[in-house]
């Protein structure tokens, strides 16, 4: 089996490939918030860009900031899918990475949310148009990343702050990279 990935450089991602390497897939993508994507078949897609900054209330961030991080967290994934479209196998599996869980407000990342709410408003309608591709979100929960370093830049700004210290310093209770393998082999085998 075939895995491509896109945001390669996301500490989710590297796990993601980690596991399905040791499990016999061949793996390939394309790092950080690249553009581009191997143009190769796959019978997965793994859509992992993110950026949490600009971290802050809506209108106490740069206008031009958030708009790109909106770009980046859900314009950029789709523009990347469109890329690899044509390459797909048969039977193939879309998995979007998305933090946030979009029942409940997550101050201050508007634009980290807006993005990824995107996202998951074209998943269930990509699905409909498209039903012989599977198109899945991964929520992974908190996941110790290198993401977490843009809350502790913000400070201040950062409502989470002390969570994210806690997070940083093993104190709060975070899902693995196994965890997160587990529901992403979940994902790929639901119907």
């Amino acid at each position: 089996m075939k895995c491509l990935i896109a945001g390669t450089g996301s500490d989710i991602a590297q796990g993601l490939s980690e596991r399905l390497r040791a499990d016999g897939w061949e793996v390939s993508g394309a790092a950080g918030r690249s553009e581009i994507v191997p143009i190769e078949p796959w019978d997965v897609l793994i859509l992992a860009q993110g950026v949490l900054d600009p971290i802050g209330k809506f209108f106490d961030c740069n206008g031009e900031s958030w708009l790109e991080s909106v770009a980046v967290n859900g314009l950029l994934p789709l523009d990347c899918l469109r890329q690899a479209w044509p390459q797909r196998n048969a039977n193939a599996t879309v998995v979007f990475i998305a933090g946030p869980n979009l029942r409940h407000p997550t101050p201050p990342y508007t634009a980290y949310r807006a993005g990824k709410a995107i996202i998951a408003s074209l998943v269930e309608t990509l699905g409909v148009e498209y039903p012989e591709v599977r198109f899945r979100i991964l929520h992974p929960g908190v996941v110790k990343t290198k993401i977490h370093r843009q809350s502790i830049n913000a400070g201040a700004r950062a409502a989470n702050f002390q969570r994210v210290m806690g997070i940083i310093n093993g104190i709060e209770n975070t899902v693995s990279h196994s965890q997160v393998y587990e529901k992403f082999k979940y994902l790929i085998q639901e119907k």
